[in-house]
């Protein structure tokens, strides 16, 4: 299997997580949420030369470090489209962070963009956190650093006409999905 069937992979698989429809019907996927996690748990332990446990462990962080919280006011509002709500809890950590940090007269919640990105950027640490723990990887537990500007990106790029009928949600799920793939793959010294 090539890095970049890994990348892809992982890219449809967390997009499947995300709530893809099947094609030609309006119905998601069976099971999405566990997608990822599975596609996940067997590229690593086809990279690692891994045994079954090496899969089951893998695949249960993952899916674990997906399912503890959620993140979809972080995701409206670093794309542009939303404003955070202080009475909404995704993480209650995250949320008393980024609601209540301020600098004199600057506060990030009066900023809803960079508020979303400051937020997703700590869900993606704690997200490849769990899984960096699986695959004894402390790179990887850094892996999901770059998931507040993806999310970010992906507005942009509907911004910029590409529409994905979510303001770009669907555009920064295939891309944070392959990313984490291609992290996995760099980690793994199995190089594009």
């Amino acid at each position: 299997m090539s890095s970049l069937l890994i990348i892809l992979a992982c890219s449809l698989a967390f997009r499947i997580r995300g709530g893809l429809d099947i094609p030609f019907t309006k119905k998601n996927f069976p099971l999405n949420k566990f997608w990822f996690a599975f596609v996940f748990g067997y590229c690593a332990k086809y990279l690692y030369q891994a045994d079954w446990n090496f899969f089951w462990v893998t695949s249960i962080a993952t899916y674990m470090s997906t399912a503890i919280c959620g993140w979809g006011e972080a995701v409206g509002c670093a794309l542009g489209v939303a404003k955070p709500d202080p009475e909404r809890v995704d993480y209650a950590d995250f949320d008393s962070f980024c609601d209540n940090f301020h600098i004199k007269n600057w506060k990030l919640i009066d900023h809803p963009v960079l508020w979303g990105i400051v937020w997703l950027t700590l869900r993606g640490v704690f997200l490849s956190f769990f899984i960096g723990l699986a695959l004894s990887s402390i790179p990887y537990m850094l892996a999901g650093l770059p998931m507040g500007l993806i999310y970010w990106f992906g507005g942009w790029l509907f911004r910029l006409g590409i529409n994905d009928g979510k303001s770009g949600w669907n555009i920064s799920e295939w891309i944070f999905g392959g990313t984490l793939g291609a992290i996995l793959c760099v980690i793994c010294r199995q190089y594009f």
